[in-house]
């Protein structure tokens, strides 16, 4: 929800509320000390009520005027006005709350209220969301008979040539709002003072709210206060660490090096106990004498997929994963020293002949013998063998199988004989880079920290909007990453070999 800057005629948001329902305390944060995230799924949204424009038609379209005062009479204008059926972005202020309408869509009895999201199936915040928007519209006199839900649906494949005539899916929630309407002014008059700047900060634990509908961005603030109970907390444990270390908190046993032996009947765990207490690294013996029996040249490959949202591909639906990019080192021998450079790439936001080129240039790139590594391979499988069910890639079936039967995980090497306390249980890629020498300096990404922010940048490059010169700079970036994610792996088996 956007909003003019400086006095505003509202004290709450439709998204404010929302927030407030979730939770007074992340209510509060929101209006005195608000996060600004940009998460790939905001971007999916976006693109997606772009789209709805256009499956609307032609009509009012107030997304540009940020002044509610402003858009709120520009909307009465228009619904004034005989001559048109269709409104973006329509304004309504009342009971100090504004709200901005997606779609009102005029019929023979009055307006029919279109709420657009992303998600593919009604969820019931869609219902609370909604249930605002009419509260407000109706109290600003708006003849509301008829409120709708627009979602993807996911069941839509994009055969190409611009026709998305069913990628939305409608759901009438009408008799669902009605329900729900007469509590909203009590919502409202409760969360008003949460939405005050400067009012008291409300006191509340942390709990299920904290993700639950959504996942709050407050929650290091939050937890912040909190005390530390153990340096080392038994949480840290993969799987069942939760688990166990609500079962010693009772016994006032909090820290993992302070649980007795018999606690922990995996071995794994006690592994990662023993690595704690010493202080030092482990790394087993047979792991050491595994990696060193692969053959040469060795490869290391990593992919970069994006959910499109409204499908550009033909043969996609939204939330494929649409691989775009992939890197890879080639290591010839174990006297060769690689650099982030040295790998090769592959890397189109969009071109229709894409999956294709993806896996031909793939193929080239790791010849026919090699052990190919991927860190937490079943994702880098799961594409590959989507890609090559397209119909432009099923004749490439048997060499991207035998491909797919080279690689091996390096997380399962490291979880079967590797561990750091410096990696505090987790095993992802740049958790193990701390516990090694490497030249992988994950800050030096220019703001790509993980994979939802590879997507943003294929949603930027995108936008036909873009320039020429800020896209250059998104594919460097992006070539950059994913580069350091093989380089990473390179330097962790190469470590393992030496040690």
């Amino acid at each position: 929800m956007k909003s003019n800057i400086g006095t505003k005629p509202y004290t709450l948001t439709k998204s404010k509320v929302i927030s407030g329902l979730q939770c007074h305390k992340k209510l509060w944060l929101d209006t005195n000390n608000p996060i600004k995230q940009e998460l790939h799924i905001f971007y999916i949204g976006n693109r997606f009520g772009e789209f709805a424009r256009t499956h609307y038609g032609t009509g009012v379209d107030l997304t540009g005027n940020l002044d509610a005062t402003s858009a709120a009479a520009e909307t009465q204008v228009a619904i004034n006005n005989p001559l048109i059926s269709i409104i973006y972005e329509a304004a309504f202020l009342y009971n100090d709350t504004l709200v901005r309408a997606d779609v009102l869509r005029r019929n023979p009895e009055g307006w029919e209220m279109i709420e657009v999201k992303s998600s593919t199936s009604l969820k019931e915040e869609h219902i609370k969301d909604a249930s605002v928007q009419a509260y407000v519209a109706k109290g600003s006199g708006l003849k509301l008979n008829k409120i709708q839900i627009a979602h993807i649906n996911n069941t839509f494949v994009y055969q190409g040539k611009g026709d998305y005539a069913k990628l939305i899916t409608e759901v009438d929630i009408t008799s669902e709002v009605t329900k729900k309407i007469d509590s909203v002014s009590q919502w409202i008059s409760e969360l008003k003072p949460f939405a005050t700047f400067g009012a008291d900060i409300p006191e509340v634990a942390m709990g299920p709210q904290c993700t639950e509908p959504y996942n709050c961005p407050h929650q290091n603030h939050c937890s912040a206060p909190l005390p530390k109970l153990a340096e080392v907390p038994i949480s840290i444990l993969p799987n069942s660490g939760a688990a166990l270390a609500k079962s010693w908190a009772t016994k006032k046993i909090y820290d993992l090096r302070d649980l007795p032996e018999s606690a922990l009947p995996n071995p794994k765990h006690k592994i990662i106990q023993l690595a704690h207490k010493s202080g030092s690294t482990w790394i087993s013996p047979e792991i050491k004498s595994q990696v060193n029996n692969f053959e040469w040249p060795r490869y290391f490959m990593d992919f970069e997929t994006a959910q499109q949202g409204v499908p550009l591909l033909a043969g996609t639906k939204a939330y494929d994963a649409l691989p775009f990019q992939w890197s890879i080192h080639r290591w010839d021998n174990s006297d060769q020293i690689l650099n982030v450079d040295d790998g090769l790439g592959y890397l189109k936001f969009y071109d229709p002949n894409m999956d294709r080129e993806f896996l031909e240039t793939l193929l080239s790139a790791v010849g026919t013998k090699g052990p190919i590594f991927v860190h937490n391979a079943s994702f880098e499988r799961s594409k590959l063998r989507a890609l090559v069910k397209r119909p432009t890639c099923t004749d490439l079936h048997v060499p991207v199988e035998a491909l797919i039967a080279r690689i091996i995980d390096t997380l399962d090497i490291a979880r079967d004989g590797f561990y750091s306390p410096v990696m505090m249980g987790s095993y992802s890629l740049k958790d193990i880079v701390k516990a090694i020498p490497t030249t992988v300096d994950y800050s030096s990404s220019n703001g790509l920290s993980g994979g939802g922010d590879a997507q943003i940048a294929w949603f930027k490059c995108t936008d036909p909007s873009i320039s020429s010169s800020e896209k250059l700079d998104w594919e460097n970036k992006l070539k950059h990453y994913c580069a350091q994610d093989t380089l990473a792996m390179y330097d962790f088996i190469k470590y393992i070999a030496e040690s």
